[in-house]
């Protein structure tokens, strides 16, 4: 890690989802209730009935998402729990306290930080502390740095534990139906066992820093995995729409994936003049291309785009479906490896 991306890291004073979010109404309390079968009558308007599938449709969405953060609590209590008694199991080994075997491995191994580095980091950063002293600020960067550094030994104490160890895991992942459209763009084979739906808004800056990560599932996982392209303008980007539109007329050129690539990873304002240099570069015929984005055709599909998302619980870009399990955000590889290699070994 760079000093820069540490620096980052270190201040980074909120931990928050790398997403970008839809608008949306605040979500409701849920209480716990007992589900109604499709053909039960859960309510009467002068004697017609409002069925129990009228009602499952009307939630779907809300139920996808709340279905997706508890397995995700779940998950990581579990992780934390597995954690735990890996360590208790190698302080019996060791024939000493859980505490004595985070002091040996952990806190006893925590150096003091290069006062140097503390030194940079303060210099970098001390317009983010007014009325403070030098010394308190570097007191607190040295506490960070330190905490961050036991963080990241327990880390891996716990992963060579791990790697001792016979685990499984029989927690099981919602999965969400995800039909490909015959509209939607794809990469990789239709036979590959692995697919992934990705919803995406090409002025979502998250969108752009997970494009390298994808980049790297499909070269790692070549002739595995199948990616699907979905749509998912955000209503406060207010140029996602005419770059959606734009890709799509690109794709009846047959260089959807090239023009996607172009405003995935190449920065620029996405107003007509901008999309249309594009499509210069491209090579694309000029006067099909602007007569496409001028029209409606495509807004259908894209549109349709955005509701299959909402129905499947997705609030925010990117969003994954990796045969059907979700994961939100710009996620580092580990995070899609980690699952791909558990369908993979499951389909073995």
């Amino acid at each position: 890690m760079t000093r820069h991306a540490l620096a980052r890291s270190v201040f980074g004073l909120l931990l928050v989802t790398a997403a970008c979010s839809r608008s949306e109404s605040p979500k409701p309390s849920v209480s716990p209730a007992a589900p109604a079968l499709p053909g039960d009558v859960v309510a009467t308007i002068d004697g017609k009935p409002i069925l129990g599938k009228d009602l499952d449709a009307k939630v779907e969405r809300r139920l996808s998402r709340l279905r997706q953060e508890e397995y995700e609590i779940r998950s990581q209590a579990l992780e934390e729990m597995i954690g735990e008694r890996l360590l208790e199991k190698e302080a019996r080994t060791r024939g000493i306290t859980t505490e004595g075997l985070l002091r040996d491995e952990v806190d006893g191994q925590v150096p003091e930080p290069d006062p140097k580095l503390v030194e940079q980091l303060y210099e970098q950063n001390k317009a983010r502390f007014p009325g403070k002293k030098k010394d308190e600020v570097a007191a607190e960067i040295r506490k960070v740095l330190k905490d961050r550094d036991r963080a990241e030994r327990r880390t891996d104490l716990q992963r060579r534990l791990r790697a001792k160890s016979k685990i499984e895991v029989a927690l099981q992942a919602p999965r969400t139906d995800m039909p490909v459209p015959a509209a939607a763009p794809v990469l990789g084979p239709n036979d590959a066992p692995i697919t992934i739906v990705q919803f995406t808004d090409y002025q979502c800056p998250y969108c752009h820093r997970a494009q390298a990560t994808i980049d790297a599932v499909m070269s790692r996982y070549a002739g595995k995995v199948q990616l699907v392209h979905r749509d998912f303008p955000l209503d406060g980007h207010a140029q996602a729409f005419p770059a959606a539109r734009a890709a799509r007329c690109a794709g009846e050129q047959g260089k959807f994936w090239d023009y996607y690539r172009s405003l995935m990873t190449s920065p620029g304002s996405m107003e007509d003049d901008d999309l249309r240099a594009r499509a210069t570069t491209l090579k694309l015929d000029p006067a099909a291309f602007a007569a496409c984005l001028s029209s409606d055709r495509n807004d259908a599909v894209i549109r349709e785009s955005v509701e299959a998302g909402i129905r499947a619980g997705v609030s925010g870009t990117p969003a994954y479906f990796i045969n059907g399990r979700m994961i939100s955000g710009a996620r580092p590889f580990e995070s899609f490896q980690e699952i791909i290699e558990g369908e993979l070994n499951h389909k073995g």
